[in-house]
């Protein structure tokens, strides 16, 4: 017979019971969690289903904004003037462009610009000239910026220096009398006048980016304007920055000049979009997104190059611009999404891939 100690003793050993409110939690859990994938599943098949709204191109038929345009007219942008067909924002790439135009289709320069330290508006990327030059053998340092010298300094480097083509760089090691004019640095005005004398009929469009920072970049904008207005092309630039505060002066300064988002307004844009927003409450004064897409964008991480993100900006009567888009499947889904113009290293490439794909 098991006395009463022996049943306690057993009690005490017994394994404590599982209660039903771990299992009926687990059970909630679960459906919510099922719950949650189908509503993610109907989601994706309901906006990618054809025949949506958001999966049709719309397009503004009242629009006064030049730079948007018609569905599949693309527009061509020569990226750095041409970076991967010649060195990038050196008079070699202009000409190039532009005396091989009937296979290249460009309708767009695009090239960046820094003020040097006598007030001239030279054709630079970035901020220094170490990337795309012999600079740092030249002045004996690294970051050596436009802003610390003369345009007549600037001048005596090789721009083809680091020029790659094909797994060779024909420019390398060029100095003193033996670099060409053309693989100089140039002139904002210099580039501008050699494209508007040797361009017959065509009329170029420009997107000009300012790089120089701060009091640097006012100045810049201040010496664009100029250049700009001086030869009547206001109807022909876009012009842009990343720097908030170069923005904010070039829009409250000259607001006569047209001019892209900055990264700011950007994120505006896109949040004003994902929410069905009205744009028109936020007052804003530019004309164009410059965004990128693609590779350039993280592989579309955040996709800025939907039907839903174009038809939103061609509603407000913003041009959808792209950059850098080096890749024909990236050119022929912009292009079929509505993008108005793409900006490549690689214009031959994007003619083609938009002919193929109006055929």
């Amino acid at each position: 017979m098991v006395t009463l100690k022996e049943r306690e003793n057993k009690a005490e050993i017994r394994p404590e019971r599982k209660t039903g409110k771990g299992k009926k939690a687990l059970k909630i859990a679960g459906i919510v969690l099922g719950a949650v994938a189908v509503l993610a599943v109907c989601v994706v098949v309901f906006i990618s289903f054809p025949g949506w709204p958001w999966d049709k191109v719309i397009p503004n038929e009242n629009a006064t904004n030049q730079y948007i345009r018609d569905y599949l007219d693309i527009d061509i942008s020569a990226h750095r003037s041409g970076a991967g067909i010649a060195p990038e924002n050196t008079m070699m790439a202009f000409k190039k462009v532009l005396e091989e135009n009937d296979k290249y289709g460009v309708d767009t320069y695009e090239f960046d610009v820094n003020i040097t330290a006598d007030g001239e508006l030279v054709i630079l990327h970035n901020l220094t000239y170490d990337k795309t030059s012999d600079a740092v053998e030249f002045f004996g340092r690294e970051n050596v910026e436009a802003s610390e010298i003369t345009l007549a300094e600037a001048k005596k480097l090789n721009m083809g220096e680091n020029f790659e083509l094909n797994g060779e760089y024909p420019y390398r090691g060029l100095r003193g009398e033996d670099i060409p004019d053309d693989l100089r640095v140039v002139t904002c005005d210099e580039v501008i006048d050699y494209i508007e004398a040797n361009s017959g009929d065509k009329k170029f469009n420009y997107i000009i980016e300012i790089k120089s920072l701060g009091e640097n970049g006012y100045r810049a904008a201040d010496k664009l304007y100029s250049i700009i207005t001086e030869r009547n092309l206001k109807d022909r630039v876009i012009w842009a920055t990343s720097e908030i505060d170069v923005s904010e002066y070039m829009a409250a300064t000259y607001p006569d000049m047209p001019r892209s988002a900055n990264p700011q307004e950007v994120f505006q844009f896109f949040l004003c979009c994902k929410f069905g927003l009205d744009l028109d409450k936020f007052n804003v004064t530019y004309m164009a997104l410059h965004i990128p897409y693609g590779k350039s964008a993280g592989y579309n991480i955040v996709n800025l190059g939907t039907k839903k993100m174009i038809n939103y900006a061609h509603r407000y009567n913003i041009a959808a611009q792209y950059w850098t888009i080096n890749d024909a499947k990236y050119v022929k889904k912009l292009a079929e999404n509505g993008a108005d113009c793409i900006m490549t290293d690689y214009p031959q490439m994007a003619y083609e891939a938009i002919e193929e794909l109006k055929k």
